[in-house]
């Protein structure tokens, strides 16, 4: 299974509640295939994500949607609303035609059901690369000022995505990790979020062990896991708000390992501005795991 494909199943797998079903299917469909009186469809190479659409276009309007199968190398499926009478009471319920703007945003003043929106433009028009290989996230917009107004809504929640021309629209991409972070905990899904923060924080240390000869291949290995475990709480504390209203000195050693992340403790407390031990230094960065463990449960 790759990696995208992890990420699509863990988003479809969200069940959103009754306010949200509708910011839901509407991302769907306006960055499917076609949205407009004469079609609405969307194209994809993952049946469940075809299935999903189907039955949230049922439950929420009664409308029949037909799914055909094709591809002789990669299996696609194009699931279409057949009824003309269908398309035009779900066209009215987002007043398509009537609107300034393609997005109609007053759908979308709750955070719950922005976020179910985003979801929905992702599952329908998006894609992710494998961590482990590059970092990159993107959206395929069939339209080009779709493509912006979408831009602009993100941007709002700090997600500022480049965009490069296509002949049938543009492609918003993102090729930093703290952006993919971000664009993943916004659609709910931190589970991926957390892999991709370990894999940013494996590297980081491999990179840096790896110039350093001298140490005992043992050694590097505790580091790398004392690292990656400290940072993770540190990063989740961080984004959820936490890590500022915390002790200065518990900041302060958070900032001293994200500053130096392929460093020993003994290490870390030669850079630090105090007098800190070892032991003093370990009891702090505990102290922030075993916040971040209460915190997640």
């Amino acid at each position: 299974m790759s990696f995208c494909v992890r990420v699509k199943n863990e988003l479809a797998a969200i069940r959103p509640s009754e306010c949200c079903k509708r910011p839901l299917i509407y991302g769907f469909m306006l960055f499917g295939r076609s949205f407009s009186f004469k079609r609405i469809s969307v194209q994809t190479g993952n049946k469940e994500m075809a299935q999903l659409y189907s039955s949230l276009l049922s439950d929420i309007f009664g409308a029949a949607v037909k799914i055909t199968a094709g591809g002789k190398i990669r299996p696609t499926y194009v699931a279409e609303v057949v009824s003309e009478a269908d398309r035009l009471k779900i066209l009215a319920e987002y007043d398509y035609g009537i609107a300034k703007k393609l997005i109609n945003s007053d759908i979308l003043t709750r955070e719950c059901c922005f976020q179910s929106f985003i979801r929905g433009a992702f599952l329908s028009c998006g894609s992710i690369n494998d961590p482990e290989k590059e970092y990159r996230a993107e959206f395929s917009v069939r339209n080009e000022k779709l493509a912006d107004e979408f831009c602009e809504l993100l941007s709002g929640y700090g997600i500022r995505l480049k965009k490069a021309r296509r002949q049938n629209g543009a492609v918003l991409y993102t090729k930093e990790s703290g952006c993919i972070e971000d664009l993943l905990t916004l659609m709910g899904a931190p589970h991926i979020t957390l892999d991709i923060v370990d894999t940013k924080i494996l590297k980081s240390v491999k990179n840096n062990t790896n110039r350093r000869s001298n140490c005992d291949s043992a050694n590097i290995s505790k580091t790398v896991e004392a690292s990656i475990k400290q940072r993770r709480a540190i990063d989740y504390l961080s984004r959820h708000g936490v890590l500022e209203s915390l002790p200065r000195e518990l900041v302060s050693a958070a900032d001293l390992r994200e500053s130096n992340p392929e460093a020993t403790l003994g290490e870390l407390c030669k850079l630090s501005d105090e007098p800190l031990t070892v032991s003093g230094l370990n009891h702090r960065l505990e102290k922030l795991i075993k916040l971040y463990k209460e915190l997640k449960k």
